[in-house]
């Protein structure tokens, strides 16, 4: 991390403090500092885009954070992508009621001036800023074929998220302008279509699937997010298109991966291992510090009653995120299945037991703990911080068993072969010790898929997207949804997030673009 290009960290943090309408002519501007590099290295550039999905900033626990505004800590990608697709869903609640930003999305209240809304906004667009960068570098260089179609994917991630979350946004790319420059908008449907034609387009160029450098992409990381973004058409552009949702799916599954024999093994802190994973973003307790990523995962499932020393190998416990019920009665109809990770009685002699019920949403104690995340490994012993404080659990964007959700599911939404689509579940249920399902069970798809992917899936950031494909994120009801105990239906406008209103003020071109009902 210290041979990163200073200056180009420099003209990103100007970009995005006045917001993407200036300093774009910075990155080929002369330093005002004599000392800063300027020359370009692309390996650097490469090497921080990855990175910059773990980390808040550049130095060591999110020192010199990435963005203006806010705690490097709570900046990350994964942290706020985590925050913007989970606490607004049924599976989990944070206690942390002194953040009014974090309750705003427990109770899907939120505005275009929550924090968390806004950074990761402007988070995907310093990703963006830095891929354009390498691209606009490294155009025509034959020995960066393969790097640059990873930041090429690296890319159509960003704006995947910025479809999903967001809907439309600004749009730049290697070609944008430079200087007084306000990027034109694009719509959902546009960018949906930009992100598919990237995709299929960087294909050929990207390594085949598990030959390339743990972390790094490859063929399946993008058949991955084709299959994510094919499984959800229906929303992003009214058209389902779930028959290539099961094409680049089972593509994955044919690829060489397997199912991890044991599922806690999955987010243990020797997880690097694992077959299963496709596309991860790495974590290293000593040489890549930081307070988000899956230490925020792990410690903020955590209280001090916990043991959480001996049994989940840190130190950490932020008393934060716990179970809303809603998740774990989805599991009363299999007590075998090995999925329900949660903690009722905490190890602590006198320690308090967990309650099913929250009437409280800042009691971290009403509601179960979960004990889905470690920083111990398979043998039992710790990581590598010796302050155990920082996990070096590695996080999987994607992972087989999505996979074979997504090809069963899209399976039997294209109507195509049933027993396929059976078989592709009771892998993960054998895994799981759960029972066996029949084909039977697949009669009401949406409703047997938002059951299931919660239960393999859920704090793996991917609820909301899940919940507003099922046609639930609106008009399903759960404990402690529109901020009432027993939950109620919200307004359909919630599906997307809005704009910052810090972005609109300042872009001339996206004065009538916020979404509706903000």
């Amino acid at each position: 991390m210290t041979n990163i290009n200073k200056y180009l960290y420099i003209a990103i943090a100007c970009f995005f403090s006045l917001s993407m309408s200036s300093c774009l002519d910075d990155l080929n501007s002369s330093p005002i500092d004599d000392n800063i590099k300027t020359e370009f290295d692309a390996q650097s550039v490469y090497t921080k885009i990855y990175a910059s999905l773990a980390l808040g900033g550049n130095e060591q626990a999110d020192g010199s954070g990435d963005l203006d505004g806010i705690d490097g800590g709570a900046s990350g990608f994964l942290r706020l992508l985590w925050n913007l697709n989970e606490l607004p869903g049924d599976d989990v609640i944070c206690a942390w009621s002194g953040d009014k930003p974090i309750f705003e999305l427990n109770y899907q209240l939120f505005t275009s001036q929550n924090d968390f809304v806004r950074s990761f906004y402007y988070r995907l667009y310093f990703q963006l800023a830095m891929c354009n960068h390498y691209l606009s570098k490294t155009e025509g260089n034959d020995a960066l074929t393969a790097s640059r179609a990873e930041i090429r994917f690296m890319r159509a991630l960003s704006y995947y998220y910025i479809v999903d979350l967001y809907g439309g946004g600004p749009f730049v790319d290697e070609n944008s302008g430079i200087g007084s420059y306000h990027p034109p908008y694009i719509n959902r449907v546009d960018l949906y279509n930009y992100v598919e034609a990237e995709l299929l387009a960087c294909l050929p160029d990207l390594k085949d699937a598990r030959t390339n450098e743990y972390g790094k992409a490859d063929k399946a990381a993008a058949w991955m997010l084709l299959s994510r973004l094919y499984l959800n058409a229906q929303v992003y552009t009214g058209k389902e298109n779930y028959a290539e949702a099961a094409k680049y799916a089972k593509q994955v599954i044919d690829a060489g991966y397997s199912l991890e024999p044991e599922y806690k093994h999955l987010f243990y802190a020797d997880n690097n291992t694992s077959n299963e994973f496709i596309f991860t973003i790495n974590f290293d307790g000593v040489r890549s510090k930081t307070y988000g990523g899956t230490t925020f995962l792990l410690n903020s499932c955590m209280r001090g009653d916990m043991q959480t020393l001996q049994l989940f190998g840190t130190l950490g416990a932020w008393g934060g995120n716990r179970a809303r019920k809603a998740l774990v009665t989805k599991f009363d109809d299999d007590a075998s299945d090995k999925r329900a990770m949660f903690v009722i009685q905490p190890a602590e002699p006198d320690s308090k037991p967990r309650t099913l019920e929250i009437d409280e949403v800042s009691d971290f104690t009403q509601g179960y703990s979960i004990a889905k995340f470690s920083n111990l490994r398979k043998d039992g012993q710790p990581a590598n911080d010796p302050a155990q404080q920082f996990a070096d659990t590695d996080f999987p964007l994607f992972r087989l068993a999505e996979a074979l959700l997504t090809y069963a599911e899209a399976t039997v939404k294209s109507g195509g072969n049933v027993a396929g689509a059976v078989s592709a579940i009771n892998q993960l249920r054998t895994r799981a010790q759960a029972r066996q399902i029949s084909a039977s069970e697949l009669l009401n798809p949406d409703l047997f898929f938002s059951i299931e992917r919660s239960k393999e899936l859920y704090l793996e950031g991917q609820r909301r997207t899940d919940l507003i494909r099922f046609g639930l994120f609106d008009e399903g009801v759960w404990d402690w949804k529109g901020g009432v105990k027993e939950g109620v239906k919200t307004p359909s406008y919630r599906k997307l997030y809005p704009i910052p209103a810090s972005d609109i003020t300042s872009n001339p071109n996206l004065i009538d673009k916020q979404n509706p009902g903000y």
